[in-house]
């Protein structure tokens, strides 16, 4: 008995010490969360914490560029231009072109409105402003000014805010930063002003009712139910400017479709983006405009009569630099060292005319809009800008 006792007494103090080996404890799972690797839990679950793979944020565009259209939908067409056969016309030709659901289309165009100021703005009826004419006397006084110091501030804000890509379009297209700056700052005054009417109402109105331009405005509305389908944008939604166009540099729907770039990198191309906008531009003037970036755009010239009779003025006019120094024109600078072939333009004052060369660039702005006092107004605007700009930074 006392060997028993002694036996184990001794078994106990072995136990204690550690030295019989324990049972080993199974081996930790893993766990596969979202495709990541696998994360190896070596505690309980409610101790351990367990990490997963942050999924990027998707921020959807503003409200009037992306919203969900399931709901325009109807058997009937309705609203103020059901009976119209020349918008039933215009659906049967979405259909049988472009596969538009009859019902959609229909719900669409029950939701028109007629865009009463837009038809004023174009004489369709009523009164509005006559059209000023650039060839009368004193017509650039009259006309709207837009190198004003609010434009140029604002311009070397913008520039300043969006300078890389200002400086990738130039890189990439050529197209001077100034130049895209002008057209924003003329078009919206850099996104402050990017119309109040709804594009769809616009459209639908001036292809409908404006008789002289249908074609056009039908073609713009075609194009517009295309660039919304594309685009997955509710086309209700949009709002622009009385003709039509939209964004910060106010696109038509088939420069949209033509000539607008994703130049963020977002996925989407959106010209109330204004990464978009400038880079969609600068691609509009090398497309459509055949911009050259190793040229000017235009030059100041002196004429030793207060006006010019006699000579085709206008950017569609094309003259060699000899011949209108032989009517006694000379540029106020050396232009660059351009050589080339010019445009002549006449800015009329009350008092005397102001003269003009232009090269192909200033035709390629004239695509824009096709009109001198237009694209003078975008020149002198960019100078401004640029000439404020690196007055204030030099870097």
């Amino acid at each position: 008995m006392k060997y028993k006792n002694i036996i184990l007494l001794i078994s106990i103090l072995i136990l204690s010490s550690g030295c019989v080996k324990k049972e080993a404890k199974p081996k930790p799972s893993s766990i596969v969360i979202n495709g990541t690797e696998p994360t190896v839990i070596t505690q309980p679950v409610e101790q351990q914490p367990i990490i997963i793979e942050q999924q990027p944020v998707i921020i959807t565009q503003p409200q009037q560029q992306v919203s969900p259209i399931a709901n325009i939908h109807s058997p009937y067409l309705m609203g103020v231009y059901a009976n119209n056969p020349k918008l039933r016309r215009f659906i049967e030709e979405m259909i049988n072109k472009y596969h538009f659901r009859r019902d959609y289309l229909y719900g669409l165009f029950s939701n028109v409105n007629r865009d009463v100021l837009a038809l004023k703005k174009y004489n369709v009826f009523g009164t509005s402003k006559p059209t000023l004419k650039s060839n009368s006397v004193g017509s650039w006084d009259k006309y709207p000014k837009f190198a004003t110091e609010d434009r140029i501030i604002n311009g070397v804000r913008f520039w300043r805010s969006y300078r890389y890509y200002l400086e990738k379009a130039a890189f990439i297209y050529g197209v001077a930063p100034e130049y895209i700056l002008g057209i924003i700052g003329v078009e919206t005054n850099f996104g402050r002003d990017t119309g109040k009417h709804r594009v769809i109402d616009a459209l639908t109105s001036l292809s409908l009712e404006y008789r002289k331009r249908s074609d056009f405005f039908t073609k713009q509305l075609e194009e517009y139910l295309l660039l919304t389908k594309e685009q997955r944008l509710n086309p209700l939604a949009i709002k622009g400017s009385y003709g039509g166009a939209f964004g910060i540099v106010q696109f038509m729907p088939d420069s949209f479709r033509d000539y607008a770039v994703d130049f963020d990198g977002d996925g989407k191309a959106d010209l109330f983006n204004p990464a978009d906008a400038i880079g969609s531009t600068a691609n509009f003037f090398v497309k459509k405009g055949k911009w050259n970036p190793k040229i000017p755009v235009a030059v100041r010239v002196t004429y030793p009569k207060k006006r010019l009779y006699g000579v085709k003025t206008g950017y569609k006019t094309t003259y060699s630099q000899s011949y209108l120094r032989g009517l006694g024109m000379r540029p106020v600078n050396n232009f660059y060292g351009y050589k080339g072939p010019v445009c002549l333009i006449k800015l009329s004052h009350y008092d005397r005319d102001e003269l003009w060369w232009g090269t192909n660039n200033f035709k390629a702005i004239a695509r824009y809009n096709p009109r001198d006092y237009y694209v003078m107004s975008v020149h002198l605007l960019a100078q401004a800008i640029k000439q404020r700009y690196y007055q204030m930074y030099r870097d």
